[in-house]
């Protein structure tokens, strides 16, 4: 969990998300516009992973955000 330093906000961050994993990987053209595709995938199993790195608050735009220590 993280929390924006100068306004508060624990809920909306704007950052970067890593996740690793086995998954299927599907690609589809979009119906309407034949130049689009649009990508779905799905875990396989329960060995998936992610990394979180807020950037900044999307509220205030901060970039003072702290990790707060799960309770």
């Amino acid at each position: 969990m993280y929390k924006c330093m100068d306004c508060g906000n624990i809920e909306k961050f704007i950052g970067n998300v890593h996740e690793s994993g086995l998954a299927y990987i599907y690609q589809d053209l979009n119906a309407k516009n034949n130049d689009t595709l649009s990508w779905i995938y799905l875990l396989s199993d329960k060995k998936w992973s992610y990394t979180s790195r807020p950037y900044r608050c999307y509220y205030c735009g901060s970039k003072n955000i702290r990790k707060l220590k799960a309770s």
